[in-house]
């Protein structure tokens, strides 16, 4: 896949940081999601929003079917220091491909595996996550057609989508993280099956063009027809340098936090507006609707220091049991990088993330962390750090109504001047 250029990769990062001084989740659930709380600011038109939102999906699509084309997928190793990343997660497997849907429906084929978590979810060409779905263990078949296919369709769950080339991800779980060769095996056998053939793609740097594509290649959506449409007559490359710079404001303002109401599909009840969803294209790009799994990003401390191996060690206690269908997780990441740590910078360490896997309960069901800069040998799960500042992620899949009041943020900032700040999503 051809990587984004270093220029890009530092200034999405940048806008990461200006999130770890601490922003606001929604506090009401519908369908297990919240509407989004957003910070007053002046605002860009909507179209720009919007213009933003799709050049830069679009972008990363196009180099992918550029590097690997149609119906294949790429299976890169999980995440470390060195990747072009933001806040990855560290203990499942992307794959990553896009559909062809031109000459009809493709399979998409699931292997087989065993207890491990896995799941399917499928991008539209505007960004939204229209499908998600946790995978069965003997594997399955979905069948992927646009909503215009007339003609009959192969075995498998039928998914519809408005896009001619949807783009589809898969996740497997790790548990031995790089290591693990049962997690590479199973990925791998996933296939689309159905007919391509080559396309000439649009011009990366053309952003009205990326958009016109979109629009040629995508049933239109009531809720963004019109706004595509001036996008594709307006939206110029000095027009997405200055979206960029508004969005980044409005994620140092505290507009948003975690992927609340960035990924929900177009028509979802708790989706969040048009600058929500730029914005979460530089917060995680193929990110999952909430009610999948719900990300908490934690960049300081009850007393609202910021976490850092230089002002000590940061102790939390969490319950094993948080109220999950699926599963946690928690993971580290460099304040400057937004990566995991060097193992280098660590003493040869290489410890990045924790989970129900790697865990056990102590004698009051709960699961405790320390982040220092030198193991405390006290019992507790060890999370190296360096003078640097870092930040950490709780991840929540399969959230239920037993995660209320039980979350990372719940238990850190509850009964302290951060706990309206740091406000949770309830289910």
């Amino acid at each position: 896949m051809k990587r984004t250029s270093p220029l890009s990769i530092a200034i999405a990062m940048f806008a990461l940081v200006l999130t770890a001084c601490g922003q606001t989740d929604g506090t009401s659930a519908d369908e297990a999601t919240a509407e989004p709380k957003v910070a007053e600011s002046s605002d860009l038109p909507e179209a720009q929003y919007v213009g933003y939102r799709v050049v830069h999906h679009m972008t990363a699509q196009t180099q992918h079917v550029e590097e690997f084309g149609f119906n294949e997928f790429e299976h890169p190793p999980i995440a470390n220091h060195t990747f072009f990343v933001i806040t990855p997660a560290l203990d499942h497997f992307y794959s990553k491909a896009v559909a062809d849907l031109r000459f009809g429906p493709v399979v998409i084929e699931i292997p087989p595996k065993d207890d491990r978590y896995s799941s399917l979810e499928i991008f539209d060409m505007e960004h939204f996550a229209f499908f998600d779905k946790v995978t069965a263990p003997e594997g399955e078949k979905f069948v992927l057609a646009h909503v215009d296919y007339k003609g009959d369709l192969p075995e498998g769950q039928e998914i519809r989508t408005n896009s001619i080339f949807p783009f589809v991800f898969i996740r497997t779980q790790s548990f031995a993280f790089n290591d693990d060769g049962k997690a590479d095996e199973i990925r791998r056998q996933a296939r689309i099956i159905g007919e391509t053939a080559e396309i000439e793609l649009p011009d990366v740097n053309d952003t009205q063009g990326l958009i016109a594509w979109t629009i040629e290649n995508s049933n239109p959506y009531p809720q963004t027809q019109a706004l595509m449409a001036e996008a594709a007559e307006t939206y110029t490359p000095d027009m997405h340098k200055e979206t960029f710079e508004h969005v980044k404001a409005f994620l140092a303002a505290g507009g948003v936090s975690g992927n609340v109401g960035m990924f929900e599909a177009v028509d979802h009840p708790a989706a969040g507006s048009h600058k929500v969803r730029a914005a979460g294209t530089l917060l995680g790009h193929l990110g999952f609707p909430v009610h999948h799994a719900y990300y908490q990003q934690i960049p300081v401390a009850s007393n609202g220091q910021r976490l850092s191996g230089a002002n000590g060690p940061f102790v939390v206690t969490l319950p094993y049991d948080p109220g999950v269908d699926l599963f946690w997780s928690v993971t580290r990441y460099g304040a400057d990088t937004f990566l995991p740590l060097n193992p280098a910078d660590l003493g040869g360490h290489d410890i990045q993330a924790y989970n129900a896997f790697n865990t056990e309960p102590d004698d009051d069901g709960n699961v405790t962390f320390t982040f220092s800069k030198e193991d405390p040998a006290d019992g507790t799960y060890w999370m190296p750090v360096t003078d640097a500042a870092y930040y950490w992620l709780a991840r929540y899949y399969g959230p239920t109504p037993r995660l209320n009041g039980n979350t990372a943020k719940d238990i850190i900032y509850g009964g302290t001047e951060l706990e309206e700040k740091f406000a949770t999503v309830k289910f």
